[in-house]
């Protein structure tokens, strides 16, 4: 059992290097990633997590609520 694990080691190794080697220079994907705005995207996640977090804390109020009546 620890020979195998000893080549598959040594073979993820090896596909590893070899895929540094073969990699070129890494491109550049900063003009793509400049025109894009993220800002409107932003808001609308932070607005969705507003909603939820609004959501638990009434729930949880409601729940406080009704154990207070007991």
């Amino acid at each position: 059992m620890v020979n195998f694990f000893q080549r598959g080691g040594a073979v993820l190794l090896a596909l590893v290097m070899a895929s540094m080697v073969a990699t070129p220079a890494a491109a550049n994907y900063s003009t793509l990633t400049s025109a894009v705005d993220w800002s409107s995207a932003i808001t609308a996640l932070m607005a969705v997590a507003a909603v939820i977090a609004g959501v638990l804390v009434i729930r949880k109020g409601i729940k406080f609520v009704l154990a207070s009546l007991r």
